[in-house]
């Protein structure tokens, strides 16, 4: 299944070198051609020299193969997967020869920003507790749009958010101590297609410390539209489920509630009862060890997000007659904005 080429130096000579502080993972799967020029571009033109780039050829055809020969740089690992094994198994393959004591990911359409590896080394130096950290995004396509930043980037308030609003991280953002990993043996999961990194974080729930820079390192290339987002949205539900009940102890049928409410967003048959499904999951992760207030500012916006994406007047109707209404104190300026900038009205 899986094949090593040298590009270069990147034969056993050249892994007997130097290792690396830090080791860049990049699945490629017949990336369009300049994209991909312009992921490996922005890696090789980092201001931080002292990396390897593992390059995971997952299966690609002709063309992309010849496109990834030409590179002639003594940094680059190449691997080559003769079949598609999908992402998670392509980076995991990465994760076994990866030798840098901080790893970083990178899809291979996206852009890092050339002091990218350089500030993420630093944070982690200057924060040896936290074994990952994710930075703001910004557009590949627009550069002046970027992600806004939230209030509250402890390690805390991010894990509370990963649990209860979903994947807060880019992937092509996330730097991680590969001891972390290994002492753990986590590693992405390869039944969680579309959501194998979400999967990842929140089973380094309690065993490390999570941060996010407030720096914008990574430009994202939109998907803009994704047929597969309903698919993704009942995976991110079941791994969210998995850790509420099997975790925190959170009862099965409230668990099921919040999930459901939260990630079909137009399902409204439990609706009613969603004060009291609230009231008891912030008990049990305050039982599990996070501080309410950070519980309920994860909720707070996993809620408003339900609102914001409900796409008609009779979906906003019935949200504003629910007692959430009341917990996420949405005001009525906020739901004509809403309502408006989602075209409702």
């Amino acid at each position: 299944m899986l094949q090593q080429k040298s590009t270069d130096l990147a034969d056993a000579q050249s892994r007997a070198r130097k290792v690396p502080e830090v080791s860049v993972i990049m699945p490629v799967y017949n990336t369009r051609q300049e994209w991909l020029d312009t992921a490996i571009g922005s890696i090789l033109g980092q201001t931080f020299k002292d990396f390897e780039l593992i390059i995971i050829d997952d299966g690609s055809d002709e063309t992309t193969q010849r496109q990834l020969s030409g590179y002639k740089d003594s940094r680059i690992v190449y691997l080559r997967l003769e079949e598609n094994m999908k992402a998670a198994i392509a980076r995991n393959e990465g994760l076994k020869i990866a030798r840098g004591q901080y790893i970083a990911f990178m899809d291979s359409d996206d852009i890092s920003l050339p002091e990218r590896l350089e500030k993420q080394v630093e944070y982690m130096e200057s924060h040896p507790g936290v074994g990952l950290v994710g930075t703001r995004i910004g557009d590949a396509e627009h550069p002046r749009r970027a992600e806004r930043l939230r209030e509250g980037n402890c390690s805390e308030q991010i894990e509370c958010d990963l649990l209860l609003v979903g994947n807060v991280y880019c992937t092509s953002s996330v730097m991680v101590r590969r001891e972390v990993l290994h002492r753990e043996n986590v590693q992405f999961c390869a039944d969680c297609v579309l959501a194998e990194d979400y999967k990842m974080w929140l089973d380094l729930l309690g065993r490390t410390e999570f941060g996010k820079m407030d720096d914008v390192l990574v430009r994202y290339r939109k998907r803009e539209l994704n047929p597969k987002r309903e698919e993704q949205e009942g995976i991110v539900g079941q791994i969210q489920f998995e850790a509420l009940t099997g975790r925190f102890g959170v009862e099965k049928d409230k668990a099921e509630a919040l999930v459901m409410f939260l990630r079909t967003r137009n399902t409204f048959r439990d609706g009613e009862r969603m004060e009291t499904v609230v009231k008891h999951i912030v008990e049990q992760l305050e039982a599990g060890g996070y501080e309410r207030e950070y519980v309920q500012k994860a909720l707070w916006w996993a809620i408003r997000k339900v609102y914001y994406h409900t796409r008609t007047l009779v979906g906003q109707i019935r949200l504003m007659q629910l007692p959430l209404g009341k917990i996420v104190r949405l005001g009525p300026v906020w739901r004509l904005w809403c309502l408006v900038t989602r075209g409702i009205l």
